[in-house]
């Protein structure tokens, strides 16, 4: 099912300087009071670029990216690509190991990085690390040109000094790997344009508009978020650290800053809706795109009744650039599937049997995706790009595919529906996953001889399951801490299992193979039986009654986690997420503290507090002191 269109041929950074000298008065970012203009991000863009190629970086280099979200996180993602290398963005949230083992991978010729971040890489020789206050004060010759007789008199000023091309890496994002190793797709500036055009197609923005940037780094839709407004002649809203998945937060941006554009993976919009008042109107928003997993027709239902806005289900791996198919949800009240769409511009698609032969009309297969968009393969991985970036002459005589692993079948309208993965590979709230990663990394615990990871739930409460086989007898004990403790050191947060189990053995299939539907199903039945309800508190007694009893927030706080997270009692430094939480518990906790307290309390104390004892510290500053009476 291939597209026609002329590829593009124009890099990000020549458009992007062509876009901001055009109207350099225009505001390009907001972050909390501060407004920056397209020409104050030009000056300091080039002031970045100038300081990077000065230190030696140019074409063919990789640049890290080190910093909070923030202006400055923009300035050093965009000095990266003025320079002429890609660059690579970290999360500074996720373990610092796994960043570093990243940066053995990519080799970086420089970082740029926030001041508080710097002392993390002092033990990385030869490494250069460069702050915005370091070279801030600097003076390179960055000025543009006022035509072409000045260009001829003062070539020094040539923001792009050596020739580039279309074709050369912009990006380098970083994913989970099945082998425990992550991987790292190179998208061209040639794909990342191609899918910028497709959508200002679409979904045009212009000098009127303003979407906020709250997707983390490591996760491809955050290119949309930053590069999409900024060519178009956009603002971007720049959502606090930290608070990208805190509803409250997104919604004051969206009300304070006049958001018209919004992207959130699927269950943050579930979240969003889940969190605002019944009676909350969003029609200041003109749309809004979703994706990264599997939408509900339900909850497209509820969101078209709370707002005029435009919803629309983006599709796509990262090694195809941010999305390449779309569909528009219609304001159906009998909606009962929800599709993937049908190809974005400079888009081809087939859907291919096992022997990677086209499937006949409406029957299921394996989406193959070629076109503008395809990254240029995986970093230092031949093998790894081999196997899933192919050619198959009788499809397409002079391009390449990506073998998607995704199932799907095309309806008479030719729009996708999405029906699952082949292989697994899984998404955990719009993140993707390898559980081979977390099984590898797993195995770094003394004292594990085997461990499995399985997915279990769907849609907003799918959750991961560990299981752990000891090295030996009697190694058991205190092994699920262990483990636990490994993996928050070596994986992000999405990728924690919620529950870790020692088992004596793994259970096999008649064929030898590891039975993962056992594991799932044995995980299904742990998280069923943990989340019986247990006694429940009695009614709010008379405030004036006699015997009533003042009782500090911890042993209140204490009986909601275990109400909401379903187990027996939780300790002091227990981590809310590590027990099982996740954004939907977090309403669950802050909405019955609000009720029994009586009190304003923002979903941003427990996601950044997370632990019991920190938690109910926070919850004691914003009470100012006062006693909580169970109800």
């Amino acid at each position: 099912m291939p597209t026609v269109a002329v590829p593009p041929e124009r890099r990000i950074d020549e458009l992007l300087l062509e876009r901001w000298d055009r109207h350099p008065e225009h505001p390009a970012l907001v972050s909390g009071d501060t407004v920056v203009t397209t020409g104050e991000l030009r000056d300091r863009v080039l002031l970045a670029a100038a300081a990077l190629r000065a230190r030696g970086v140019g074409p063919g280099d990789i640049v890290a990216v080190y910093h909070e979200r923030s202006v400055e996180f923009v300035v050093a993602l965009l000095g990266a690509v003025f320079a002429g290398a890609a660059h690579a963005a970290f999360d500074v949230h996720e373990p610092p190991r796994r960043t570093l083992a990243a940066f053995e991978d990519c080799a970086p010729r420089a970082v740029l990085a926030g001041a508080a971040f710097r002392s993390r890489f002092a033990e990385v020789p030869d490494l250069l690390v460069l702050t915005d206050e370091e070279y801030a004060d600097e003076e390179y010759a960055v000025e543009g040109y006022a035509d072409e007789e000045d260009r001829a008199h003062h070539p020094e000023r040539d923001p792009f000094p050596v020739a580039r091309s279309v074709v050369a890496p912009a990006v380098v994002l970083y994913t989970s790997g099945s082998t425990g190793r992550p991987k790292a797709s190179l998208i061209s500036h040639r794909a990342l344009v191609s899918r910028l055009r497709a959508l200002q197609g679409t979904h045009r923005m212009d000098e009127r508009d303003r979407i906020i940037h709250h997707t983390a780094c490591t996760f491809d839709m955050y290119l949309s978020e930053v590069y999409w407004p900024l060519l178009a002649g956009a603002a971007v809203v720049l959502a606090e650290p930290g608070r990208q998945r805190d509803a409250d937060h997104l919604a004051e941006l969206i009300r304070d800053h006049g958001v018209t554009t919004f992207y959130c993976v699927v269950s943050l919009l579930d979240l969003f809706l889940l969190t605002r008042d019944p009676a909350e109107r969003l029609d200041g928003l003109r749309q809004v795109l979703t994706g990264g997993e599997p939408l509900p027709p339900e909850l497209v239902k509820r969101f078209h009744a709370r707002s005029t806005a435009t919803l629309t289900n983006l599709y796509g791996p990262s090694e195809c650039t941010i999305h390449c198919t779309a569909w528009v949800c219609p304001r159906d009240p009998d909606l009962d599937t929800v599709f993937i769409g049908t190809a974005v511009a400079d888009t081809e698609l087939w859907i291919l049997d096992g022997a990677g032969v086209p499937v006949a009309d409406g029957e299921p297969g394996e989406l193959y995706i070629g076109g503008a968009g395809l990254a240029l393969g995986y970093l230092n991985r031949p093998e790894l790009t081999a196997e899933r970036f192919v050619t198959l002459p009788a499809l397409d005589p002079e391009g390449r595919l990506y073998r998607s692993g995704d199932l799907v079948r095309a309806h008479p309208d030719g729009a996708l529906e999405f029906l699952g993965r082949v292989d697994r590979q899984v998404k955990i709230r719009g993140v993707r996953l390898e559980p081979g990663e977390i099984e590898a990394t797993a195995l770094r615990c003394p004292g594990v001889r085997q461990a499995a990871v399985v997915a279990y739930g769907s849609g907003s409460a799918k959750q991961l399951a560990a299981y752990v086989v000891p090295d030996g007898d009697g190694a058991a004990e205190g092994l699920p801490a262990s483990v636990r403790e490994v993996l928050r050191t070596w994986l992000p947060h999405s990728m924690v299992p919620a529950t870790v189990e020692v088992i004596g053995e793994l259970p096999l299939t008649t064929n030898g193979k590891l039975d993962r539907l056992l594991l799932e199903e044995r995980a299904l039945k742990r998280a069923a039986e943990a989340a019986r309800p247990g006694p429940r508190p009695g009614p709010r007694p008379d405030p004036g009654a006699a015997g009533e009893v003042a009782e500090d927030p911890g042993a209140l706080v204490s009986r909601v986690w275990c109400e909401v997270l379903g187990v027996a009692e939780v300790g002091p430094d227990e981590d809310f997420f590590d027990l099982g939480g996740d954004s939907f518990k977090v309403v669950a906790v802050v909405e019955a503290l609000r009720e029994r307290l009586d009190a304003d309390i923002p979903l941003a104390a427990l996601l950044t507090e997370p632990t019991l004892a920190e938690f109910t510290a926070e919850l004691r500053r914003i009470l100012g002191g006062r006693t909580a009476r169970d109800v």
